[in-house]
């Protein structure tokens, strides 16, 4: 038991993973004490500019996203971080893949219904939205956020973004249970893609989630579609 909870902790952040922002014009290459005002000024006028709406068609802008990823996990209980890192893919279409490689493999594949996980060579287990509907109120949440969904994320948490669409951060402050009975809040910032993922408990431990090497193919292979055929 102790196990399987660990290893939903690990899948939370990943539905949060969202795609491209659109790309900046390139800074000024005059002399930056001439243009530093000017720079300020487009700086400024970018934060402004740059809301809610435009991010979600950042968000719902990739049907398909592959990557990397690395995880630290800090627990008050132990003197180290716990570590870990592999691989995933994000279908909008068919859910998630993800591939734990150290430091022991696991894969987890979850779609609509059904959530798979599978230790090494084991057998892979099962579990369905109708025997554990909490599992699944999660994911279908975060997974709102790749879909673009604010307005069903303004209806859970406090929703606070800053910087521009080449550096933005978002803020997530839960409002109402079960998601106020566990984080304290969930921190998100990205350039071209999502970079680092930090969610916060209210006990005091936290995950942080980096994101490497992110691409965004026009569809899967035959082998990765046919991991999701549950």
């Amino acid at each position: 038991m102790a196990r399987t909870k660990w290893l939903i902790s690990l899948l939370l952040p990943l539905w949060l993973l969202v795609a491209p922002a659109w790309a900046t014009a390139d800074a000024d290459a005059a002399d930056p004490t001439a243009t530093s005002g000017a720079k300020s000024a487009a700086e400024s006028t970018a934060a402004q500019e740059f809301n809610l709406s435009q991010l979600q068609q950042q968000l719902a802008a990739h049907a398909l996203v592959k990557g990397d990823f690395t995880q630290v996990r800090h627990m008050a209980m132990f003197n180290q971080p716990l570590s870990s890192s592999g691989q995933f893919v994000l279908s909008r279409e068919l859910g998630l893949w993800w591939q734990q490689i150290q430091p022991f493999p696991v894969s987890l594949i979850l779609t609509q219904d059904t959530l798979s996980q599978q230790f090494g060579d084991d057998s892979p287990q099962l579990m369905s939205a109708e025997e554990n509907p909490m599992v699944f109120y999660f994911s279908h949440l975060f997974l709102s956020l790749f879909q673009g969904d604010t307005q069903k994320l303004q209806q859970q948490f406090e929703v606070s973004l800053s910087g521009t669409a080449s550096h933005w951060q978002l803020l997530l402050t839960p409002k109402h249970p079960p998601l106020t009975q566990v984080f304290a809040s969930i921190a998100l910032s990205g350039g071209a893609d999502l970079d680092t993922l930090v969610l916060s408990e209210l006990r005091g431990d936290s995950t942080e989630i980096h994101f490497q090497h992110q691409s965004h193919p026009s569809e899967l292979t035959q082998d990765e579609r046919s991991v999701f055929a549950l």
